[in-house]
């Protein structure tokens, strides 16, 4: 099995010093061969002299603080007055670990970078295991000692807003389609689009665009668009945890419907808080009688896990998986006794937890609508939600134009047992013009949600809105009078009087789940009514899937009340039930039947599958059809490498004939060079190893480019993103000092990962002096010249062997046992990259006569 490289060259240099050692003895130096000349007094050995000592020196080792993983850190290790090698801190670093420096007085009146070699004298009851085989040091910290901080909090001070930076993320489709009229000629015509978006990074600030271009060909006209839009700076304020955004954008609804714009806002940001304190959760407190382990579960799944001191708790910082269901708590004590109780929980997306704010500022131009021209009116908005004690959160807002205004107020509640609640009123004030004047109303809005657990039935969102018949919305205000855009629904348009929505799913455990959703809407001015519903079951059996769906739509017009009925059935089969062969489970078979109220039945067959690493993905489908639909089927492949994607299909059906292609990906331009790959999230990392070019990029399609740049297209923001990169991909002269890195990256960060990498041979060189004697145990080698900025050294094992990492094809080693001249000597070597490996290890074993 292969190893880490990084691992190799540690454990590698362990062999090559091992012996076999007992408590308290001790290994004479003058032991030593004395034809050498060794004076014993110069040679050090006690490092060696302990099972499971720990070398001195700088390692990069994981990090793990009362069980919370921090990472890689680069460590020094050195002997303390007992001789015991132990990690060196410092003040400055123990509290970069969350220890809480100011509440312990022998650490704060210490300046920052004062060496502590022995923690428990500073901390009590804490305690240091460092595991030298797997690389983890594990430092345990009384929480008493710890700051109060929330799970996943992240020190500001890692936070990184990236490097300077430019970036393309881009897609272009084309088509190619031919419609057959029947008893006339063929009509084809092509099309063409193309999107980017572009952005550019400068420090803290950010500026986005996307444009877009269209091409149409049919029957010998062309059509083509081009498009801007999203076009805008931002700017994060982190002490403020808000955002300032200047251009093309939407405000928030929250509070009012979402509005389009141009102009500025300012406004909260709920990514910078930890998880654990976004939105709503209930607080969660007991009483442990040792130190226990508190577990909190949310539809039978962990969300929560805390130690707490003997005495009263209390959780402020549990972060549910969604808006509803009970939280089970368990509390675990020392003894191995537990204690469990439930806390009912619903919640609502407006709702905040006690003390909590979100808060939004607009001013600009309304940008937007579903008509040709609007009045494009100048405006001002102020939105603002605050959580309370007792589970209540309130909220509302005002924003006013050039003869509108409107205000809005509401609160929300978590009642316990039976779920939460909301109520908001919004009025509004609208002056027309012409003989309409002034319109004056109201919009009221209710809503809902309730999960219980025993019985799995979860209620996930129910909304009631009614507006009075002289109630218009901003969009409303904007859009009155002007004519719609071609090809909207011209129901879209009218002023809604009332609309219910509702959705509830029931669990049937492993038996699947049930759902219902539904919707009804109508308007002022006009009998138009929308009505949907829809119902179904899901469920899966030995990885087999299926579902059942029934739907009913109904839109109301003035002369006519359509209805469309739909059932459908869905069976997905993956071929992996039947082999595990590698071409095999990588395909899966589906099968859809659907019949409308009008008897039209609808039968599709698919297959479609993976290979090459799921880099490449293909599919084939056929349907049948009657009542004159016609058949139809197409067939499709996608390859997704590490410079981007690209796609072919072939689409027909009754008269009609396509084929088509799409290619996407990005290009990064940084101080490094340009970067070409997948398509991009909103933050991003570059990744530097030099020499390592060829190396995979762990959990990614991305490989290191020739100049030691590779690129991680995704990360999350304000998180502790681990990336690494998989050794075993690495070229064979090339170490990694570490094989991870953790970026804490802003909202539309590019980052940089570096990885320190050592371009050289790695080598276990068999040692002799010039007369055939063996080189004392523990003489130092290093190498001649290295170009590396850093000293490379190793250490001579009593089998007369000597681990070396970072060699060039040819060089020399210098090694010392002791300062008299008798006592240096030199080993050449020459051509050691043509020298044989081992399959899958890259160590490369030589003798060598010192001289």
């Amino acid at each position: 099995m292969k190893c880490s490289k990084f691992r190799i060259c540690l454990l590698s240099s362990l062999i090559c010093w091992s012996f076999y050692s007992y408590s308290d003895d001790y290994f004479d130096p003058a032991m030593l061969d004395s034809q050498l000349g060794i004076d014993p007094t110069q040679v050090d050995l006690s490092q060696f002299a302990k099972d499971d000592s720990i070398p001195t020196g700088k390692f990069a080792i994981n990090i793990q603080v009362n069980r919370n993983n921090l990472g890689d850190q680069v460590i020094t290790f050195v002997p303390d007055a007992d001789g015991k090698t132990v990690p060196e801190l410092t003040p400055a670093l123990l509290e970069s670990w969350g220890v809480n420096i100011k509440a312990i007085s022998q650490l704060n009146i210490l300046p920052p970078d004062t060496v502590i070699l022995n923690l428990p004298a500073y901390v009590p009851d804490s305690g240091i295991q460092v595991n030298i085989a797997d690389l983890t040091m594990k430092i345990s910290i009384p929480q008493i000692a710890m700051t109060d901080k929330a799970e996943g909090f992240i020190d500001p001070s890692l936070l990184d807003d990236g490097i300077p930076a430019m970036f393309l993320s881009y897609f272009v489709s084309g088509s190619r389609n031919r419609n057959d009229t029947p008893g006339g000629a063929a009509d084809t015509n092509d099309t063409a689009f193309a999107t980017v978006q572009s952005g550019i990074n400068l420090g803290a600030w950010r500026a986005r665009s996307t444009g877009s271009y269209s091409r149409s060909r049919v029957s010998g006209n062309t059509i083509t668009d081009t498009n801007f839009s999203n076009t805008y700076i931002t700017r994060a304020f982190h002490q403020l945890r808000s955002v300032l955004t200047l251009g093309e954008s939407v405000s928030s609804s929250d509070v009012f419907d979402s509005i389009p714009f141009r102009g500025g806002k300012l406004g909260s940001d709920e990514q910078m808080l930890p998880a654990s304190l976004r939105g709503f959760a209930p607080e969660v407190s007991g009483i442990a009688t040792s130190n226990a382990r508190v577990t909190v579960r949310q539809n039978g799944y962990v969300v929560y896990q805390t130690y707490v001191a003997p005495g009263p708790f209390s959780l402020k910082d549990i972060s549910p998986s969604g808006n509803t269901g009970d939280l089970d708590v368990t509390v675990t004590e020392e003894n191995g006794t537990e204690k469990t109780f439930t806390i009912a929980f619903s919640s609502l997306p407006v709702m905040l937890r006690p003390g909590g704010i979100k808060y939004e500022v607009v001013a600009g131009q309304y940008d937007g609508g579903i008509t040709q021209g609007s009045k494009k009116s100048t405006f001002a908005s102020a939105t603002g939600i605050y959580g309370l004690p007792g589970n209540v959160t309130l909220y509302g807002g005002v924003l006013a134009a050039e003869s509108y205004l409107s205000a809005a107020g509401g609160a929300g509640i978590s009642l316990g047992v039976f779920g939460a609640l909301s109520a908001d009123i919004t009025h509004a004030s609208a002056e027309l013009g012409g003989d309409t004047g002034q319109r004056k109303g109201q919009s009221f809005r209710l809503r809902y949600s309730k999960s219980m657990t025993t019985t799995g039935t979860s209620v996930d969102l129910t909304a009631l809105r009614y507006s009075t018949r002289d109630y218009f919305s901003f969009a409303d205000f904007n859009n009155h009078d002007y004519r719609l855009k071609d090809g909207v629904s011209p129901w879209l348009n009218q002023r809604q009087r009332s609309s219910f929505t509702t959705s509830l799913s029931q669990s049937l455990g492993d038996y699947g789940n049930l759902y219902l959703s539904g919707s009804i809407y109508d308007f002022w001015g006009s009998d138009s009514e929308v009505r949907q519903i829809s119902a179904g079951y899901n469920g899966s059996y030995k990885s087999v899937s299926y579902s059942l769906n029934y739907s009913i739509d109904r839109i109301k017009s003035e002369n006519s009340w359509p209805e469309n009925r739909q059932f459908s059935v869905n069976i997905s089969v993956p071929f992996s039930i039947f082999s595990n062969n590698t071409l095999v489970r990588g395909i899966s078979s589906t099968y859809t039947y659907s019949q409308d109220n009008n008897g039209r039945v609808n039968q599709q067959a698919g297959l479609s599958g993976s290979a090459l690493d799921n880099r490449f993905t293909y599919g084939i489908s056929q349907s049948y059809a009657n009542k004159g639909q016609g058949n139809s089927g197409n067939v499709y492949t996608n390859y997704s490498g590490s410079k981007g994607t690209a796609s072919l299909g072939y689409n027909y059906s009754k008269d009609y004939r396509s084929v088509n292609g799409s290619v996407g990906g990005s290009l990064v331009i940084h101080s490094g060079g340009i970067l070409a790959g997948q398509s991009l999230g909103s933050s991003l990392a570059i990744i530097e190893a030099p020499g390592a070019d060829g190396t995979h990029i762990s959990n990614q399609k991305s490989v290191i480019n020739s100049g030691g740049y590779g690129l991680y297209p995704y990360v999350s923001p304000y998180n502790a993103n681990i990336i690494s990169l998989d050794v075993n991909t690495l070229p064979d002269n090339v170490m990694l000092n570490e094989t991870t890195k953790t970026v804490y990256p802003t909202a539309g960060a590019i980052v940089k990962a570096k990885f320190n990498t050592k371009v050289g041979y790695q080598a276990i060189i068999n040692l002799k002096l010039r007369n055939g004697t063996m080189l004392p145990f523990g003489a130092v080698a290093t190498l001649a010249d290295s170009d590396t900025g850093e000293e490379n050294t190793g250490i001579v094992g009593d089998n007369n062997q000597l681990f070396m990492s970072g060699l060039p094809e040819s060089g020399n080693l210098y090694i010392g046992w002791g300062n008299g001249q008798k006592q240096q000597c030199r080993v050449t070597f020459t051509d050691i990259g043509k020298l044989p490996v081992s399959q899958g290890q890259p160590i490369r074993i030589f003798d060598a006569v010192c001289e």
